[in-house]
């Protein structure tokens, strides 16, 4: 989730400042036929850190401090998790402690590979929700709290090139996505219908259980911003900015 969102804002930030009349200093050019072309773009993560946490509603970039969700859905049918639920709202802190160690650039395959970690997320929304948990029952909505410790993630990415209007634009083909987290936790209230008793039982549950919990919803999880994420991408790239000012080449060589 981390690194997919990092990185989606990095190239998003890139895609709109490059297509702007003028290009603000802050931010750095990355040419795609530059031989550190790979480092400029980690870098570039850093310089635009500040802008990121406070968002650049002008270039159509969100804050990330916090970052806003609107809508989640989420089913799973595993053994230890089968459910229905449907967040809403969801607000993100944290994610401005982020640190990339990986964010490259493969120009002639179209690849993108970034990796690296946050400190701690914290997260709030509302929620609904029907279906079990191992073998107790849940249901209910309300709001829903939940914190992580460091999270390491590492994203895969491939894109191709595709013609609108005689430019040349790059699109996502597919993602891949691992995720790592510490300490996970999680608190529901109002379920079952605030019955205090059977909501008490119902965290404790999840509380007694969050390492297997989550390692079976991870993947559900890990689609879901996926999901999210390349839906608003292909609309900012495809819509919007030419591959060749997204990452010029630079004509002089280096």
């Amino acid at each position: 989730m981390v690194n997919r969102v990092i990185c989606f804002c990095v190239v998003v930030l890139v895609a709109s400042v490059q297509s702007a009349k003028d290009l603000p200093s802050y931010f750095p050019r990355c040419f795609r036929n530059d031989p550190k072309l790979n480092e400029c773009l980690l870098k570039a993560t850093e310089t635009v850190k500040p802008f990121l946490i406070k968002g650049v509603p002008e270039l159509n970039v969100p804050t990330i401090e916090p970052l806003v969700i609107p809508q989640i859905e989420l089913e799973q049918g595993s053994q230890a998790l089968n459910f229905k639920a449907s967040l809403r709202n969801v607000t993100v802190h944290g994610l401005s402690s982020y640190k990339l160690d990986r964010f490259d650039f493969d120009v002639p395959n179209l690849q993108f590979f970034c990796g690296g970690h946050v400190e701690k997320l914290e997260l709030e929304g509302k929620y609904k929700v029907t279906g079990k948990i191992l073998i107790a029952p849940i249901q209910g909505e309300g709001v829903f709290t939940a914190t992580v410790g460091k999270t390491r993630m590492d994203v895969y990415q491939k894109v191709k090139e595709v013609t609108k209007k005689g430019q040349i634009y790059i699109a996502p083909v597919h993602t891949n996505s691992s995720i790592t987290v510490g300490n996970p936790k999680a608190k529901l209230d109002g379920l079952f219908n605030n019955n205090e008793e059977l909501n008490k039982a119902t965290n404790q549950v999840i509380s007694d259980n969050i390492d297997v919990l989550f390692e079976d919803l991870k993947p559900v999880l890990e689609k879901v911003i996926t999901d999210y994420l390349e839906n608003i991408l292909l609309a900012a790239l495809e819509d919007q900015v030419p591959f060749a000012k997204l990452y010029p080449i630079k004509k002089d060589g280096f």
